[in-house]
């Protein structure tokens, strides 16, 4: 199976059309066809249902892309491998991580692990836990961070804190004589919230079950940009990290009460040991690894992110 092919597949997988994909491959679009043509020929099986909008992928090319991705990225680490016996550590590691959280850990956790491993090419995606659990397990990172993750065999999890959850709203929306909130409170109010599974709704309904409430939600939402919008506009409240809505908060835009006793949300670091992996890249995982929770301690003991550490 020809690699330019996989290269060019992914590719026009990933950007949901021919067009799109030979723009980014800066390759003529009859050119990408008739190689994606051969590559199905070879297979025996179409890899994209095409449409008037672009394609989607077959069962068959859901297969494919999921087992070329991984195959793909071991060929860039094994080139990486050998030529890092020559430039200390080397070799490309991938990291996901929600982008509220990333908001605290991603700016120190290039600077530092930038001047430790300066041959080692760092990416980092952010995204929602089921979008990042998804990636664990096809390969596509090898370390995340992930709120409240659930116990699952063949994933290594690391507590790193429990992240302090707040009530926000347009600034003035709940009076400035209110102070902590209750649980209990929230049942009074208009709730902007996630839908079920979000980790974060998880997380709530644990809560209330747990104080015999039933929560009704005036909205659902499951992007923080827009929950955020909402909020500025006084829709409603909702239950968010200081990551998530630190620009606002710096603007006055909105505010935050604590909760009566505080509430937590874990947030923790995965591993998946199911996927393949050189010993140079359990090496470049762990050394990563090391470095979040370091990045993590310091700006809980600074003060820089509200959470508690887990004991040592």
């Amino acid at each position: 199976m020809d690699i330019r092919a996989l290269r060019y597949f992914q590719t026009v997988a990933e950007s949901g059309s021919y067009s799109r994909g030979s723009e980014l491959l800066r390759i003529s679009q009859p050119a990408v066809s008739r190689t994606i043509r051969n590559l199905e020929d070879e297979l025996g099986r179409p890899v994209f249902k095409r449409h008037g909008h672009g394609v989607t992928l077959t069962e068959a090319g859901k297969l494919l892309l999921e087992r070329s991705q991984l195959l793909l990225r071991q060929l860039e680490q094994t080139k990486a491998d050998i030529r890092s016996g020559h430039a200390g550590l080397s070799g490309v590691i991938s990291f996901a991580v929600p982008p509220a959280a990333g908001h605290f850990i991603a700016p120190p956790l290039v600077e530092r692990f930038g001047e430790a491993y300066p041959h080692v090419f760092l990416k980092i995606v952010g995204g929602f836990s089921g979008y990042i659990h998804e990636w664990l397990v096809r390969g596509q990172v090898d370390l995340a961070c992930l709120h409240d993750p659930v116990p699952q065999r063949g994933f290594e999890v690391t507590p790193l804190l429990n992240e302090e959850v707040y009530l926000v709203g347009r600034a003035g929306s709940l009076g400035a004589s209110v102070g902590r909130i209750r649980t209990e409170d929230l049942a009074k109010l208009p709730l902007i919230l996630p839908s079920r599974p979000n980790a974060s709704r998880r997380l709530l309904d644990k809560w209330t079950a747990a104080r015999g409430i039933s929560l009704s939600a005036k909205v659902e939402v499951d992007d923080t940009t827009i929950t955020r919008a909402m909020l500025r506009q006084g829709v409603g409240f909702s239950l968010l990290t200081r990551g998530a809505i630190e620009g606002e908060l710096s603007r006055g835009e909105l505010e935050i009460h604590s909760f009566e006793p505080p509430a937590y949300w874990p947030f923790a670091m995965l591993t998946c040991q199911n996927v393949p992996r050189t010993d140079i890249q359990h090496t470049l995982i762990g050394k990563l690894a090391e470095t979040v929770k370091e990045v993590v301690r310091d700006l809980v003991q600074s003060g820089v992110w509200s959470g508690e550490l887990p004991p040592e």
